[in-house]
């Protein structure tokens, strides 16, 4: 159903809440244990626990109870979402038992009156989880409690080795009495294609009251709709209706879409929303998996969403723009909400439809063996599903639906044959659902799918850890051939400093501490975390043992850490983006740390980017300069102009030998949008210089190679560096680094950074504000400008190069 704006009256304050045994009370009024004051949450968020917290939720049986008050009566009371086994009373009776928490409930609410108590019991999952139910055909890795698959509830606190230990239990949505006008839709469908060049919304609405006439109105255009009785249905066409694209790619423009219905109670509009035009189609010829949108070949960027608030599972507006413009502004024009969560709420997915950033919608299914023969199970399902589908279907960011989460690869990994990786659910229930509704949209089976085995990661949608989890060279991204994977790059990307000491108030060491490690994923059964794969790419990259230099020097060991990850995520993106490459797009896992610690994400869980979200932001830039080493074949440069304009302008290149430039050249270039130009270094120098230093005739003649694309106005619109002998651990004491800043306005500061020799992941260290570039690498005596924003009053810091000596403390200019 589109999104139709309401009446309602918030009913999130006011609830008391109370815990018992497990089945102790049938009926709120003999609930005998004492209650407090609460809000209508998360039971973990009413009482006010953190993720340090580890209390078993689904052990007990949880009540709320709220009685009704002076102007809160209406017409319908309304849940927006209930976890997990949950029984709603009104006045002792009980009227409504849920047990899927991905769904809402509409009561009529006629018979809620003012003084009248509602009560909701939410039940034991622990007492459900123990009736004896038929065996799965495979163990779930990924969980302890195979029966969870009965359960239409998040995996969030029940996967021990990655997640808070938290459970979702409670209220999930908005509980609020909602009234009726005079005239009022009560359901609405509504969706938006393109025919030709003319976008066409199309309406079919439930209405509310003497309804004499009904029009939608979409932008500036509007068409009378048939009323028949209480129903209306019509389209409006807006000619050569402009397109929406994703941010890398054009403007995501969206039009208003609404309602205004005429009758003898006078006139209503009402809002159902914005929507886009858009035509997207996947390419799966020869084992590609290659989304064209508006037949545009597009290379899909971004990361997997875990929600922003595991204790409440609410998302301030606030906090949910900031971390989607951060994705944004990273060139990220893909999330993929991973079937082990929950589904988002509206403003989610409307703000990715306001900032150009596609979304592929995992089904919450992830590793287990569901019953969808049972029929009450898939009954339950389909109302799930089809709930989703519809609220989203003026939605045009919504890219993929897929059955969720790595179903097919658990049952493939533990030896099942292939008739039994899948199941109706997968291939007949949700694709129908799916197709109904949204057939302008990508189906995919689960992630990963495709290949002779699902984990295949040379054909259709992989989960790629070649790079990272399973610890193969940086080569590996490319001899893989992936052509799309929706998992990748699993690190412990390690955070900032104020983060760490966030999480180790009393100055304990990262690595060693036991609330450290707790927050260290790990693959279950394995006697490796992902600490040791960072460690495992710092030894590969810096030649350095980093747990004897854990021991000796933290500070060193945390530098590198961070360097490692971003060059290594980097690398494999580079890979994977270049002009020639089979892969269509890379979803690393994942966006933002669930809780403080060396995270899978690139964003930390107070929503500061880790130094691998700046080496992923050059790479994934809509216009980026990418350098590959191709061995005797020199160094690759790689324009990319992801733009809707041809970017014309020059190529410059230089190699450097401490501050002296040795070799350079430049070339007139122009890209074509929504393209790439691909040469090579000594092309552009126009002389042999052995860049990539594989011929090895003596000693290297330079130590990097700096490329830069300037636009006809002369700005520098991307840069690339390549370092001669890679990376070392080593220090040098006369790089010549200076920093200077000057306020810009009350919240930020320009930084400005010069060295007279190249300098290498040059990091900031400013408390209090966040860089929007950071481990950036300078060349010699060209200034490199940052913006610092935050809410400290001074600024004070340091710039610090990789392999300085020392840091440079920031000149503050008055």
């Amino acid at each position: 159903m589109a999104r139709v704006a309401r009446n309602a009256i918030d009913l999130a304050e006011g609830w008391e809440l109370a815990a018992s045994d497990a089945g102790a009370y049938e009926r709120p009024s003999r609930v005998e244990a004492a209650f407090r004051p609460a809000r209508a949450t998360t039971v973990a968020a009413a009482l006010g626990m953190t993720v340090e917290d580890a209390i078993d939720l689904d052990a007990r049986d949880w009540w709320f109870r709220r009685k009704i008050g002076r102007g809160e009566t209406g017409d319908v009371l309304r849940f927006g979402g209930l976890a997990t086994l949950a029984d709603v009373f009104v006045d002792d009776e009980l009227v409504l038992r849920s047990e899927d928490m991905f769904v809402e409930h509409a009561l009529d609410a006629a018979r809620v009156r003012e003084g009248s108590v509602v009560a909701v019991r939410f039940g034991s999952l622990a007492r459900a989880l123990a009736e004896r139910r038929p065996r799965p055909r495979w163990r779930a890795t990924i969980v302890e409690q195979q029966q969870l698959r009965w359960f239409r509830t998040s995996l969030l606190g029940r996967i021990p080795s990655w997640t808070p230990p938290i459970a979702p239990v409670g209220f999930t949505g908005r509980v609020a009495v909602e009234r009726r006008r005079a005239m009022d839709v009560t359901v609405a469908r509504a969706s938006a294609r393109l025919e030709g060049e003319d976008g066409i919304v199309e309406a079919s609405l439930e209405l509310h009251g003497p309804v004499r006439e009904a029009e939608l109105v979409v932008g500036e255009r509007h068409a009378r709709l048939r009323v028949l009785g209480t129903a209306a249905s019509g389209s409006v066409v807006v000619p050569r209706a402009p397109r929406w694209w994703p941010h890398t790619h054009g403007a995501p423009a969206l039009v208003p879409v609404s309602v205004v219905l005429r009758g003898a109670a006078g006139e209503e509009r009402i809002s159902l929303g914005r929507t886009g035009f858009r035509a997207l189609r996947v390419d799966r010829d020869d084992g590609a998996f290659t989304v064209h949108v508006n037949g545009v070949r597009t290379f899909c960027r971004g990361a997997c969403w875990m929600p922003l608030d595991v204790v409440s599972l609410a998302e301030p507006p606030d906090t949910l723009r900031a971390t989607l413009l951060r994705a944004r502004d990273a060139g990220m024009n893909m999330i993929r909400v991973s079937g082990t969560m929950i589904y988002e709420p509206q403003a989610f997915h409307d703000l990715c439809d306001e900032l150009g950033i596609l979304v592929w919608q995992d089904f919450m299914f992830a590793n287990m063996d569901y019953p969808v023969a049972d029929e009450r199970f898939a009954a339950s399902v389909r109302r799930e599903a089809e709930e989703l589908v519809h609220r989203l279907e003026l939605s045009p960011s919504l890219a993929v639906c897929c059955g969720g989460s790595e179903v097919e690869q658990q049952a493939a990994m533990l030896g099942l044959p292939a008739g039994e990786w899948s199941s109706p659910l997968f291939d007949e229930l949700l694709p129908s659902v799916v197709a109904s509704a949204r057939p302008d949209v990508a189906w995919v089976s689960s992630s990963p799918t495709g290949g002779a085995l699902p984990f295949d990661v040379d054909a259709g949608v992989a989960h790629y850890y070649g790079v990272g989890a399973y610890m193969r060279p940086l080569e590996d991204a490319r001899r893989a051939r992936v052509r799309f994977t929706s998992e990748c790059l699993a690190f412990a990307n390690l955070p900032c400093d104020e983060t760490i000491e966030r999480l180790l108030r009393n100055g304990e060491s990262p690595g060693a501490d036991p609330r450290w490690k707790r927050r260290v994923a790990r693959d279950r059964g394995t006697a490796w975390d992902f600490d040791d794969v960072r460690d495992h790419y710092v030894r590969r990259l810096f030649g350095v043992d980093p747990e004897a230099l854990r021991r000796a020097d933290v500070t060193r060991y945390l530098e590198l850490g961070r360097v490692a990850t971003g060059e290594a995520m980097a690398a494999a993106m580079s890979e994977w983006r270049r002009r020639g490459s089979e892969c269509a797009g890379a979803i690393v896992w994942f966006l933002r740390d669930l809780w403080d610690g060396a995270g899978f994400g690139v964003i930390d869980a107070r929503g500061v980017p880790k130094s691998s979200y700046y080496y992923l932001r050059r790479v994934l830039a809509p216009v980026a300069l990418l350098a590959i080493d191709e061995g005797c074949n020199g160094l690759a440069l790689h324009a990319i102009n992801d733009g809707d304009a041809p970017l014309a302008g020059v190529l410059r290149v230089v190699a450097y030998r401490g501050e002296r430039a040795v070799a350079e050249g430049e070339l007139p270039v122009i890209v074509p949008p929504h393209d790439a130009l691909e040469t090579r270094a000594h092309a552009v120098i126009g002389r042999f210089i052995d860049e990539t230093y594989a011929f090895r005739f003596g000693p290297p003649a330079h130590d990097a190679i700096v490329a830069t694309l300037v636009d006809g106005a002369g700005a520098v619109v991307a840069r690339a560096f390549h370092h001669t002998l890679g990376l070392r651990d080593e220090r040098v004491s006369d790089l010549g680094v200076e920093a200077s800043a000057e306020r810009v306005d009350a919240s930020s500061w320009r930084l400005v950074v010069r060295a007279r020799k190249t300098a290498r992941a040059v990091a900031v260290d400013a408390r209090g504000f966040v860089p929007d570039d950071d481990f950036f690498d300078l060349a010699p005596g060209e200034p490199w400008t940052t913006v610092l924003r935050g809410d400290a009053r001074t600024l004070a810091g340091f710039v610090r190069p990789l392999h300085a000596t020392a840091p440079t403390r920031i000149e503050v200019k008055p």
